[in-house]
């Protein structure tokens, strides 16, 4: 008996099963690499978060950004002791990391209020006028105020740092914030692509932050509605309780 073979038909529609399994199989496997590195980003930011607050406890007050146009990720401070910006890259650097970039290999955003990073000479006995004093956000801190010996800041001293749900005027999340890291994932700046007004906020260079549940671009609406931040951040009461718990406060 004569053998039938597979028509073309036959052998298209085999093909087009395949190639469904495999862009379905590549779908699961890209999925589930993205979710393994979002869990080793948000390590990395619980890791930073924590080298902070070390940095602080050691020496008195936090590190400088790095600049983001380097690949040292030294922070950058002038010489007279204070930061020559608020906002750039992490320091992995200075703080010890084993890694200063996420597991996209993007730099983390980094923004510090500059009084709790400030370093300069202290006068003797130290003033209030000193540049590693801070009186802390909006006038916090009472008129003639001075940090302990070693110290940037002070028990009642305050962030400048807002984060918000949205980048549209809302009720904050958390006000007076000392400190924000943010990992960038896949979309939005720094990777090339503008992003969505949400992603633009954590990247402006401004005081406003925004944190919130990622979010899917709606094809049908021109906008881009993509969010894939992770913010962290350090409020007055971590770092002071951190302070407290290691006697560099009163």
């Amino acid at each position: 008996m004569k053998e039938r073979g597979f028509t073309l038909a036959e052998i298209a529609i085999v093909l087009v099963i395949i190639g469904i399994m495999l862009a379905g199989g590549l779908g699961a496997f890209k999925a589930q690499t993205d979710s393994q590195r979002v869990r080793e980003g948000r390590a990395q930011l619980a890791e930073i978060k924590d080298s902070l607050l070390g940095f602080a406890v050691q020496r008195g007050y936090l590190p400088c950004p790095a600049d983001p146009l380097l690949t040292t990720f030294v922070e950058d401070r002038a010489a007279n002791g204070v930061c020559n910006r608020a906002q750039g890259a992490i320091p992995g650097a200075t703080l010890g990391l084993a890694r200063s970039t996420d597991p996209f290999n993007k730099p983390f955003t980094y923004r510090v209020t500059l009084g709790f990073a400030d370093n300069g000479p202290a006068s003797l006995p130290p003033v209030a006028t000193d540049s590693n004093q801070t009186m802390g956000s909006a006038g916090s801190c009472p008129a003639g105020s001075i940090a302990p010996a070693g110290m940037s800041f002070m028990l009642c001293s305050l962030g400048d740092i807002l984060i918000y749900p949205t980048s549209v005027p809302a009720t904050p999340l958390a006000s007076n914030v000392v400190a924000v890291v943010v990992m960038h994932y896949r979309h939005g700046p720094p990777n090339g692509v503008a992003g969505s007004a949400d992603e633009q906020e954590n990247t402006n260079n401004d005081v406003n932050f925004v944190s919130k549940l990622r979010v899917e671009d709606a094809p049908a609406t021109p906008a881009d509605e993509e969010y894939d931040d992770v913010t962290e951040w350090i409020s007055p009461s971590i770092l002071v309780g951190k302070m407290l718990a290691a006697g560099k406060l009163p």
